[in-house]
């Protein structure tokens, strides 16, 4: 830290000035209020008591003490009062001074976290419950963004990544077809075609993950029957699932068939997202089952394939944006990689989890969604 960053932490802001001289005011008007009541309003308060209770003889006696009394009350009064205001002024400035090095410190901080230095932290300055509240929201809010802005950087990174292939698939088939070594027939064209369709679809995938991300403003809760939405979602994957000859099946059950609170759009997305997954990674021949359990407590749906299945290693970053691995299901690159973290932000979104489990490569995946009926969507 610099110096003159320094400087500005240890000097008074104004708030502390004012603060201190109002208090330092406070004081000096009681100890003016105190000598006056003493030293002026006490003697003629005590010799008019003397009178109108039959001492007058010896109140006219007192009343050449008078000058005597309040000389020894205001010389008692100095004495202690000039060191009890001259204690108190260092209480205050003290006080007034930590309160003044906890406001810069909090200054400086915003300030580095503006110019986006987000690893600083805010110590407790032991002022008090509400300095330590405000200290650890602050650090909370550090870390929050701290967190955005990782994740900022991976996204644009993968993204980066992800772009690569088609560009330099594109990139060397233009060159081929300059140098006269491509032909430009039907296979190179199909191969733009592929190539400009998958960066369509990252493209549009990642307006998804953004819109999922965003969606708790916007959701559209309304009471659905979740085995209703999977029903729906299966049917819609039957044609492209008889054409690779893998079986769909739905089934329900639980004691407590009744409709939850969810956006009927993006779950239905969700289902979709999910089915379409499975049907990618099953071998023909394979199935894939959807079973809505109705719980009291909660609704859970869950989407079962006999296909591929994740290795443990891999099983915990399934959710993870762009994430692939060189084996197993995740080998497939038709998909950009998003669709399982767009379908958990979605649940997420609504209150819900969305959990992976496998028992390894080639015994099939499943993935559950959860809903709890009593839940406040996030």
């Amino acid at each position: 830290m610099s110096s003159t960053a320094t400087d500005r932490r240890w000097s008074w802001s104004p708030l502390t000035v004012r603060l201190m001289l109002a208090q330092t005011a406070v004081l000096v008007v009681g100890l003016i209020i105190v000598v006056v009541t003493a030293v002026l309003v006490g003697p003629s308060m005590f010799y008019q008591e003397l009178i109108e209770s039959g001492h007058a003889y010896a109140a006219f006696g007192l009343v050449h003490l008078e000058d005597a009394f309040r000389s020894v009350i205001l010389t008692a009064l100095v004495i202690g009062g000039l060191p009890a205001l001259f204690i108190a002024g260092m209480l205050s400035f003290y006080l007034y001074r930590t309160i003044g090095r906890s406001l810069a410190s909090f200054s400086t901080a915003a300030g580095q976290v503006a110019a986006g230095n987000y690893d600083v932290h805010v110590t407790s300055t032991k002022l008090g419950p509400e300095f330590d509240l405000l200290a650890d929201s602050f650090n909370d809010m550090a870390e929050k963004l701290a967190a955005v802005d990782t994740t900022r950087r991976q996204l644009l990174a993968d993204l980066a990544h992800e772009m690569r292939t088609p560009l330099a698939s594109l990139k060397g088939h233009l060159e081929g077809i300059e140098d006269g070594v491509v032909e430009w027939d039907e296979r190179t064209i199909g191969i733009f075609d592929a190539q400009i369709a998958r960066m369509e679809r990252l493209a549009r995938d990642i307006r998804q993950l953004t819109a999922a991300e965003e969606a708790t403003a916007r959701l559209q809760l309304t009471l659905q029957d979740p085995g209703v939405l999977a029903c729906q979602a299966a049917a819609a994957i039957e044609p492209a699932a008889a054409v690779k000859n893998i079986a769909v099946t739905t089934s329900s059950g639980g004691p407590m068939a009744t409709p939850v609170l969810l956006d009927q759009e993006r779950m239905g997305q969700v289902l979709g997202n999910l089915l379409e997954n499975a049907l990618g990674h099953t071998p023909p021949g394979g199935a894939i089952t959807v079973h809505t359990d109705n719980a009291p407590e909660a609704v859970t749906v869950t989407v079962t394939d006999t296909g591929e299945g994740i290795s443990p290693e891999h099983l915990e970053h399934v959710f993870a944006r762009f994430y692939r691995v060189h084996t197993g299901r995740e080998a497939h690159r038709a998909g950009s990689g998003l669709g399982l973290a767009i379908s958990r932000s979605l649940v997420e979104a609504q209150g819900g989890t969305l959990e992976a489990a496998s028992d390894g490569l080639g015994h099939g995946a499943t993935f559950r969604i959860r809903l709890p009926r009593n839940r406040d969507p996030e």
